[in-house]
């Protein structure tokens, strides 16, 4: 981790980034797993508000490159408005980002989404706000089924050269699917495993696990064989071109980064697969409600502290600035400042003035795996 200097030369583009919002209509609360924090569930939008006024301050400021998008890392309304109102807090939530139409969000999805509404409800959620209200005209955008249910894994390039890839790292779970789901059986059969009960309470924590079986909780989940062999179709695809590759996701992914009670469970096929590729230069994350870095095999792992803990007089987002041998991460408030170099030398087009963001989806599989061929040895390491 090295501190920001001062940069001369004009960047490639720039970013936002904020992670788990967790909106509720709610009074402030104790959060439950530390009573040394408090939730500030009706004030989270105000945060939201916040960076996008300053981020709208760099447009008007830096004409030369202003903030082109946001990514969102998950979570962006909080469990309790399953009790009150879920439809109203998403709307409400984003209606907020919506505000700020000339920057898009590309959202990822979150355990505290998946607690309100099931996949094809967030599916057709998201689809409703980035495409059907014009928030960027030029995307062309195409959702593939899986076992008839839309992916919420994605990748868009917002310029050539860059490619932005989100994860679903709750393909496989018990959170948003119907408990007849082959993925569904899957993760609820790894969770009874550990915990040797079929409790959701008990699923729900780590009780009785130690260190990397803590990552063995229904707030976690597993990326599909299908996912994962998307994946690493995507950064060959990249590694050919010669493209700089950032991925974003909910879950944590590198143990140095962030608790083992914040990991994806097969957070090591993960990683295995950007090792084996030269694009990979970073992956951001929230969920763990803590800033976290690490770098290995050529990787910035960046973890977001987030905003629902953030108290009201503190931000909490971060601005990344891409250069051609570097990137700069400037966090904002309990954020972090990294300088992040690249392990190799990509190629840009400096010409480029205007960016329009593409962005595509996934083919799916013709037909999904059964039970079984989830479970051999060369697709998903879990033990069962």
């Amino acid at each position: 981790m090295n501190p920001i200097g001062n940069e001369s030369k004009v960047p490639l583009l720039r970013f936002g980034v904020v992670a788990d919002v967790q909106y509720a209509d709610n009074d402030d609360k104790q959060a439950w797993y530390n009573p040394t924090k408090t939730r500030f569930y009706r004030n989270s939008l105000k945060q939201v508000t916040k960076a996008f006024e300053y981020w709208e301050s760099i447009g008007r400021s830096n004409d030369d490159c202003p903030i082109g998008f946001i990514l969102q890392l998950g979570d962006i309304i909080d469990a309790l408005s399953k009790s009150i109102c879920s439809r109203s807090a998403i709307d409400r939530t984003l209606g907020c980002f919506l505000n700020n139409a000339k920057m898009p969000t590309f959202h990822t999805v979150g355990n505290h989404e998946l607690y309100n509404f099931n996949r094809s409800e967030l599916c057709h959620l998201f689809d409703e706000y980035l495409f059907h209200h014009n928030v960027h005209e030029s995307l062309n955008v195409s959702h593939p089924n899986v076992m008839d249910m839309k992916t919420l894994y994605y990748r868009f390039k917002p310029r050539p050269g860059i490619k932005f890839i989100s994860l679903d790292t709750y393909d496989i779970s018990v959170l948003g699917y119907d408990q007849n789901h082959p993925k569904y059986q899957l993760a609820s059969n790894v969770l009874r495993s550990y915990h040797h009960c079929d409790d959701w309470n008990v699923w729900d924590s780590d009780k009785d696990l130690n260190d990397a079986d803590k990552r063995f909780q229904s707030s976690n989940g597993a990326l599909s064989p299908e996912q994962l062999q998307w994946l690493d179709a995507e950064l060959t695809e990249s590694d050919l071109l010669n493209e700089m590759v950032i991925v974003f996701g909910h879950v944590g992914l590198h143990p140095q980064s962030c608790g083992w009670d914040s990991i994806l469970w097969n957070y090591d096929q993960v990683i295995d697969c950007f090792n084996r590729h030269e694009s990979v230069v970073a992956y951001f994350n929230g969920h763990a409600h803590n800033s976290g870095y690490s770098y290995d095999g050529n990787v910035h792992y960046i973890v977001l502290h987030g905003i629902i803990e953030t108290p009201p007089d503190i931000e909490a987002f971060t601005t990344v600035t891409i250069h051609d041998d570097h990137m700069l991460i400037d966090g904002m408030g309990v954020e972090q400042k990294i300088l992040a170099n690249y392990h190799k030398t990509f190629t840009f087009d400096h010409t480029i003035q205007n960016h329009s963001i593409r962005m595509s989806v996934p083919v799916g599989l013709d037909e999904y795996h059964n039970e079984m061929d989830i479970l051999t040895p060369n697709t998903i390491k879990i033990k069962v």
